[in-house]
């Protein structure tokens, strides 16, 4: 087996580091209580463990299905919700912040409705910190704009540095490319523009834009929206 190409994708490689860490803290819940010192809540421990054994399982998923990010997504978004839960709020605060991270890297937020859920979720965490006293609340809500803020910096460093690039590495003349496929391409690249959008603005079904793009990513070698972005990143559209 080529151990390089197995583990050439991002998503799959933490879908296997999450999964060794989620064993480890498993391991860590059946022979030592230091998970729950902190806990003020009623059944921490059948939590603990039903979130941790849910979460080992998307990974696992994750790491077979790894071009369906939302998998690994959800699995974060569980342990952030149980370590808030059993009190370890800093952990939570470090699983959100990865969380965050790789869904502003992805572009993930750019849908209204996604930012919705999103800020629902959050919301939703802070709901659960309240049991752990006012100091804990207002220190969950300072970190974690501080942290968000930053990340947002961040990433926006990183993009503007890509901008300034010149792919040279990739010319769509090369490729038998419809102009449609081309405009999907353009589109999905610099817009994030969804399927549906597409379909509307050439008035086609979203069928036969689902088949253009699985035809690009075919001709590409590549596997989805998120590695078609990262392919043409810094690349001149006319």
């Amino acid at each position: 087996m080529n151990i390089k190409k197995f583990l050439d994708k991002p998503f799959r490689l933490m879908a296997l580091i999450g999964s060794i860490y989620l064993i480890t803290m498993i391991l860590m819940n059946v022979f030592t209580d230091f998970f729950y010192e902190l806990s003020v809540m009623p059944f921490s421990r059948t939590v603990s463990y039903s979130a941790e054994g849910v979460a080992l399982v998307l990974c696992v998923l994750s790491f077979f299905f790894y071009t369906h990010h939302s998998i690994y997504y959800i699995a974060l978004e569980t342990l952030a919700f149980s370590y808030l839960y059993t009190g370890r709020v800093y952990t939570a605060l470090f699983i959100t912040a990865i969380l965050f991270f790789l869904l502003m890297t992805e572009n993930r937020l750019a849908s209204k409705v996604r930012l919705s859920v999103y800020l629902a979720l959050e919301v939703a965490k802070m709901i659960f910190v309240i049991p752990y006293g006012v100091r804990s609340f207002f220190e969950y809500i300072g970190i974690t704009l501080f942290s968000l803020a930053t990340i947002g910096c961040i990433n926006l460093l990183f993009r503007h540095a890509y901008e300034k690039k010149d792919s040279g590495e990739i010319n769509l003349d090369d490729y038998k490319f419809t102009d449609r496929q081309i405009d999907c391409i353009k589109e999905t690249v610099v817009n994030n523009t969804t399927i549906k959008a597409l379909a509307i603005t050439h008035n086609v079904s979203e069928s036969a834009i689902k088949k253009d793009l699985a035809h690009i990513y075919s001709v590409l070698g590549i596997d989805g929206k998120a590695d078609l972005k990262a392919l043409f990143i810094g690349y001149k559209f006319d």
